[in-house]
């Protein structure tokens, strides 16, 4: 029955990534900084791809289009600051992220439960 999110959720997650990383690398990564447009041509397809199957397999699982736009929402904010954390030192365990985090985890659990 979960086979369906948890097909999405690999996809979800590597758009992110790769979404991340096509909008924050130029921060830290000095050939990203100088080739902007070569690094937005490189990931926009394979995010695009990833996000449009990954939408197809949640709407499966959740039987409408809310499911899959909350699910990845929250998604993306519990995988983010990681990303922040590890490549940019930007601290992670703050009131608001923790807050905001903890609230990314009820919207999943509740898209799941009253699907």
């Amino acid at each position: 029955m979960y086979d369906k999110l948890l097909i999405a959720t690999v996809l979800f997650i590597f758009g992110i990534l790769l979404a991340w990383f096509s909008s924050y690398a130029q921060f830290f990564w000095e050939w990203a900084k100088n080739n902007r447009l070569l690094l937005t041509l490189i990931c926009a397809t394979p995010a695009s791809l990833c996000f449009v199957y990954g939408v197809g397999h949640a709407y499966e699982f959740f039987h409408n289009g809310w499911g899959p736009r909350f699910y990845t929402f929250a998604l993306s904010f519990i995988i983010m600051p990681f990303l922040f954390y590890y490549f940019m030192n930007e601290r992670f365990f703050t009131l608001k992220n923790i807050i905001s985090t903890l609230l990314a985890f009820l919207i999943i659990w509740t898209q799941m439960k009253f699907k």
